[in-house]
């Protein structure tokens, strides 16, 4: 029986989810949840005085990640990635806005130190070993527990859609945290969510993914990571077995902060608790705090799901720069064609 959602749909539903639930939870980021009325529409950010429809950080370090994987011939290139993400908070590059007006703390720390080096290593003609000490230098610094935010999870979903295999997805992940997000909770929440989109764009069940996922939570490939799944995340998210442990779980025990395995955990609880994509958004954005990005990770996910056609068009109709989206979407569906 052939899937009833074809790849291209699944393909540019992950890449608008993530940019519309971003949108969507945007303007109640930091609001405690219950403290606000329900989101079900696109509302203006307050936090940031921007009309609605505006995506955030989450979105344009996706599009600024999946941008230099497309420039590098679907190979991870970090000193490529951290170029961009520069770009985007000096200049605006891929902003909805036209520039940078919300960056998380540990990220601009980091971006702040790849800035330095990067200059003081233009001036000395750049090497591969010269690049290679500064990522050292930068997972020495920011590879102690108090880095463990969501800055990366929020953008690597790019690693899945431009993977030709699961395996690639993972380490293309793995990679794509360590510039900014060395930490091992933060690359192996990487590694777990784009394992679950690249099986989802590959027409997995929620029955399938929840399983896979207590499989992934288990053990990392060894010829992708050198250490056992990282023990925090690995207790957090063991006590889900099957799609029904996600399913009984209360909102009240979910945490929707930006520490890492809070967002992981929120991110999925929204997605496996929903029928549609909108249902996802709207549990996801309204669990407060870190709205947007949890909404973000929920909606790449979902929409990798349940397709681009499953996005609400009141939403769609609401979002701006949706040209950046369709331009990087048809990229990457094209950059799939020639590869897969």
């Amino acid at each position: 029986m052939p899937d009833p959602v074809p790849l291209s749909s699944r393909v540019r539903g992950a890449l608008y989810g993530l940019a519309v639930c971003d949108a969507l939870g945007g303007p109640v980021e930091f609001k405690p949840r219950g403290s606000f009325k329900p989101v079900t529409r696109m509302l203006p950010n307050d936090n940031f005085d921007l009309p609605p429809g505006c995506f955030t950080d989450d979105t344009s370090m996706t599009l600024c990640l999946a941008q230099s994987f497309l420039d590098c011939g679907g190979q991870s290139n970090i000193v490529d990635q951290v170029k961009k993400y520069i770009s985007w908070w000096r200049d605006g590059y891929l902003s909805s806005v036209g520039r940078c007006f919300d960056i998380g703390v540990s990220t601009k720390c980091a971006l702040e130190t790849w800035d330095n080096l990067l200059r003081l290593d233009h001036d000395a003609s750049p090497t591969d070993e010269a690049h290679r000490a500064i990522l050292k230098r930068i997972t020495r610094s920011f590879g102690k527990d108090e880095f463990c935010g969501n800055g990366s999870l929020m953008r690597v979903l790019p690693a899945a859609l431009i993977a030709v295999s699961e395996l690639d997805a993972v380490q293309l992940a793995r990679e794509s945290s360590l510039p900014t997000h060395p930490h091992p909770r933060c690359v192996h929440a990487c590694m777990i969510y784009a394992a679950l989109v690249l099986q989802t764009l590959n027409g997995a069940s929620k029955t399938e993914l929840a399983l896979s996922l207590a499989e992934s939570v288990k053990e990392i490939p060894s010829n992708v990571s050198d250490t056992p799944i990282e023990p925090v995340l690995a207790e957090r998210l063991g006590k889900y077995q099957t799609l029904e442990d996600w399913e009984k779980t209360p909102a009240e025990s979910i945490r929707s902060t930006g520490y890492v395995v809070d967002t992981l955990e929120a991110s999925l609880w929204a997605f496996f608790n929903s029928d549609t994509f909108d249902e996802a958004a709207t549990l996801a954005v309204n669990l407060g705090y870190d709205a947007d990005t949890v909404g973000a990770i929920c909606g790449g996910l979902a929409g990798a799901y349940h397709g681009f056609e499953a996005i609400p068009e009141s939403w769609l109709r609401d979002m701006k720069k949706t040209d950046l989206l369709d331009e990087v979407a048809q990229k990457i569906l094209e950059h799939r064609n020639t590869t897969v």
